[in-house]
């Protein structure tokens, strides 16, 4: 009884989606560190010793400069955990989209069912439930469809 999980091959699936997520993260983080500076440079020029513009900048790096380095290290970390979340709600709309996709041409579709973790897990039960129903709509229709094709009057 050797239960295997079904692993994830492809972490990126959907680029526009996830993309544009990534994207998303890096303007925050840029637009983060942008505005903590002139927050930090402000205070420094309100609050410190009068001296010329240009000294503010060096020492806001000495004091600071660590934590933007070591935000700047933490990014891809954060970049690489949105698209694996991203992952887990991409991944099922790409599947279902596929069977939708599959049905629509009439072709034969297994009933979907996402991974454990995944969100949207009603979208499964509910595609399924819709397949039941079509493919057994159309079994029906295709009964009666042979039924009319037998010569009514054969023997006469």
């Amino acid at each position: 009884m050797y239960n295997k999980k079904r692993k994830r091959r492809h972490m990126f699936v959907d680029p526009k989606v996830q993309g544009a997520l990534v994207a998303r993260v890096v303007l925050y983080a840029v637009v983060c560190f942008i505005t903590i500076s002139m927050m930090l440079l402000c205070w420094r020029i309100l609050t410190g010793p009068a001296r010329m513009f240009h000294t503010h900048f060096d020492d806001m790096w000495f004091f600071y400069g660590p934590a933007l380095v070591a935000s700047v290290i933490l990014l891809p970390l954060v970049i690489v955990d949105i698209i694996r979340l991203s992952n887990r709600f991409a991944g099922p709309m790409l599947r279902l989209r596929r069977a939708m996709r599959e049905l629509a041409r009439g072709e034969k579709v297994a009933p979907i069912k996402f991974r454990d973790g995944d969100f949207w897990q009603d979208f499964a039960d509910d595609f399924n439930a819709l397949l039941t129903r079509v493919q057994s709509e159309s079994a029906v229709g295709q009964q009666e469809a042979d039924q009319q094709e037998e010569p009514v009057g054969a023997g006469t």
